[in-house]
């Protein structure tokens, strides 16, 4: 917090200290008491500065993300914000963070589903490893790196679900060349999860199942 106007636009006083929430994540616990552009004062009695470091070593400074990294998960901490000028402090169960993408799926075999010739799957980092090789981060397509990186899960269940590959058939004949682009709706109702489209999937009763992908692509089936 070093500009004077957003300093200013938050009401932080002059001797006033700390680091601007941008984002929270839906899923955490924190969500439920901390909020956008709050001030985050200080984090278990320790004062953060407005670059965001916290005292180290004598005479060093380090980022206060190093107090974070020195709790565990289940561990409480104390945090100071500041509010539309006024202090507040909530003692914050820290948890574990949810990723929209998994780095690792538990040692369970990879989920996917198959209709009319389109394999749907849930995307993890061991997928893209499969999929792209010890390079994804640099060969994957932008768009799931993109999600891999910023992306936040709404809920603890959501998953990036994405058209793996189209199997060929006659069907199918216009869509081979979709690989590993998202799903985002099903016959006009948004894909949570994997199971939540198969779900949707196998109750349907329209003529056509209709998948409204990424980039502004459509497989009717």
């Amino acid at each position: 917090m070093e500009n004077p106007d957003l300093r200013n636009s938050v009401g932080m006083g002059p001797d006033q200290k700390g680091v601007r929430i941008r984002r929270i994540e839906p899923t955490a616990p924190e969500s439920n008491v901390l909020k956008p552009s709050d001030v985050i004062l200080s984090f278990d009695g320790v004062n953060i500065a407005n670059d965001g470091t916290v005292p180290f070593r004598h005479g060093e400074r380090i980022g206060f993300s190093y107090l974070v990294s020195q709790k565990y998960t289940g561990d409480k901490a104390l945090v100071k914000v500041l509010r539309n000028s006024e202090i507040l402090e909530y003692n914050i169960k820290l948890a574990t963070h949810k990723r929209l993408i998994p780095a690792h799926i538990k040692g369970k075999p990879p989920s996917y589903y198959i209709i009319a010739g389109f394999v749907f799957s849930a995307v993890s980092v061991p997928y893209l490893r499969s999929e792209y090789g010890k390079d994804y981060e640099f060969d994957a397509p932008v768009k799931l790196l993109d999600k891999l990186l910023h992306a936040m899960a709404e809920s603890v269940d959501e998953q990036l679900v994405v058209v793996s590959q189209v199997l060929v058939a006659d069907v199918n004949i216009g869509y081979e060349d979709i690989v590993n682009t998202q799903v985002l709706a099903f016959n006009g109702k948004p894909v949570k999860n994997l199971k939540r489209l198969a779900d949707m999937v196998e109750s349907c009763e329209d003529e056509y199942l209709q998948f409204d992908l990424d980039y502004q692509q459509i497989q009717c089936s």
